[in-house]
């Protein structure tokens, strides 16, 4: 039996006898793992010859003349020790700064995920002008050690400005791997998948800022490896990809939505629809999808409240939906859900474009018509107001003057039809300027402060108008921007 198979039946004592020996770090690890397998690590921490074993390991793991992969697997293991023992890991940074420098060995040497692990969490502690970009190298080279990637791109939140610099270093790092295998693209395209997984995972909880020019950041993380090995081959390698990219956008629009309406954060998600062939999403990414959808549509109502009307912004809801036809009618479905949006904002969301804006000298009119339109709103109201006063009247008056005074019935007719003309003649008015007043007074309605101003507090949702509103009618004969609110109460 040779010495590895002796040190991997070891138990109890014995174990403790090869972790206290200067026998290799590898035996060692062995020994460790027995110990911890049997409970007697933490239970014997005060062993002598568990704090020998671990006070060699330290010396080993500060040593740049031993070989770079048994200093990182003595880092590995003194931090396992550490996790097992709580009392130990304020001590770790203390013996282990010694080892942290700019000859840090690559992290990929060790083979084993778990003992990456370890040494990230080790990375956790140390600090350097050289830290951020051993990091990024990290991250782009681990494979399948799901945790060493978590800790790795944690440690590297906490050393980052921005969030855009974090991806931006990733990213240039990623570029730089070249996978020695069949489909390189499909390497690279599973080790973006789970990177970017990782990523949705910390950056919600994370208060790094977004910084400047995050969607180019993220479109680097996505385009540039796969731009150097070409892209994935495999349908479902690509829908991963496509799928984590459409999350981690959705994530980062989520948790820092002062990008959401930067239609440059929608990049990433473009490229991965260029990479599935540019014309319909596939069903399986449907669901991440309608996230993203939502986004643009809260960010569209956003903006279209302060009357901005982001054309670039529009264009991602057709980039995210599978046809024009749908993007059209989720837009026009926000310009009809909310009319408080200003009418041009509603045009152009149902048109899916800005109209052209008319000629300076008839604007010029057009401003000074709007002016009037107020007055001309109140004379309607009068107007109406008028019509139903004579309408009570007009009967009981002619049939008063026809039985005593006959003389007056042909001029008070006359009167009253003179007065009717000049009713209509404002009726006109009104319409030639798409002027209508919106409501009855007496009606009961629901409360719309885009029609109506409460008289006094309002404290539910059916009010009683008490003057109607006036309005500008549209040419489908619906209300539009309002003139001049009404009063409810």
């Amino acid at each position: 039996m040779t010495q590895a198979d002796m040190t991997d039946a070891i138990s109890g004592d014995a174990a403790f006898d090869v972790f206290a020996s200067d026998s290799p770090v590898v035996h060692k690890q062995k020994a460790l793992r027995a110990l911890m397998r049997e409970k007697l690590i933490p239970k014997q921490a005060d062993d002598a010859r568990f704090k020998a074993g671990l006070a060699q390991l330290t010396q080993v793991a500060v040593d740049p003349t031993v070989e770079p992969e048994t200093r990182l697997l003595a880092i590995a293991c003194v931090v396992h020790a550490a996790q097992m023992v709580k009392r130990l890991q304020p001590n770790l940074q203390l013996w282990l700064a010694p080892a942290m420098g700019e000859d840090f060995p690559p992290l990929q040497l060790l083979k084993e995920a778990d003992d990456r692990l370890n040494v990230a969490r080790a990375l956790a502690l140390a600090d350097g002008a050289w830290l951020a970009g051993y990091l990024a190298d990290a991250i782009a080279y681990e494979e399948t050690g799901e945790k060493a990637r978590e800790e790795l791109i944690a440690a590297l939140l906490a050393r980052s400005e921005t969030l855009a610099e974090l991806l931006g270093r990733v990213a240039q790092a990623m570029a730089g791997v070249r996978p020695e295998t069949e489909k390189p693209g499909d390497s690279i395209g599973r080790r973006q998948a789970r990177t970017l997984s990782a990523l949705r995972a910390l950056i919600p909880t994370s208060e790094l800022e977004a910084g400047d020019e995050l969607g180019k950041a993220l479109h680097a993380l996505v385009s540039l490896p796969l731009r150097a090995v070409g892209r994935p081959k495999e349908e479902k390698v690509q829908h991963e990809l496509a799928e984590e990219v459409v999350l981690l956008t959705h994530e980062i629009v989520r948790s820092r939505f002062s990008v959401a309406t930067d239609p440059a954060v929608f990049q990433a998600v473009a490229y991965c629809r260029q990479m599935l062939g540019g014309s319909t999403w596939p069903d399986v990414l449907q669901g991440a999808l309608s996230l993203l959808v939502k986004d643009v549509r809260e960010a569209l109502i956003l903006l279209g409240r302060q009357g901005v009307r982001d054309q670039g912004l529009l264009e991602q809801l057709d980039m995210l939906c599978n046809y024009p036809l749908r993007a059209r009618a989720i837009a026009k479905e926000i310009a009809e859900r909310h009319p408080e949006l200003d009418e041009d904002t509603r045009q152009w969301l149902i048109h899916g474009r800005v109209i052209a804006k008319r000629e300076a000298s008839s604007t010029a009119l057009e401003v000074a018509a709007r002016e009037a339109d107020v007055a001309i709103g109140l004379a309607l109201n009068a107007a109406r107001e008028a019509r139903q006063a004579v309408a009570g009247v007009k009967e009981p008056v002619i049939s008063v003057l026809d039985i005593y005074e006959q003389s007056l019935v042909s001029v008070t007719q006359d009167c009253f039809q003179r007065f009717e003309g000049l009713l209509l003649q404002m009726d006109q008015v009104a319409q030639q300027r798409s002027l209508a007043l919106y409501g009855e007074v007496g009606q009961e309605v629901d409360f719309a402060p885009k029609y109506f101003q409460a008289v006094g507090e309002v404290a539910r949702q059916k009010v009683v108008i008490r003057q109607p509103a006036v309005v500008r009618i549209r040419k489908d004969g619906t209300a539009g921007d309002v003139v001049l609110k009404g009063l409810v109460e």
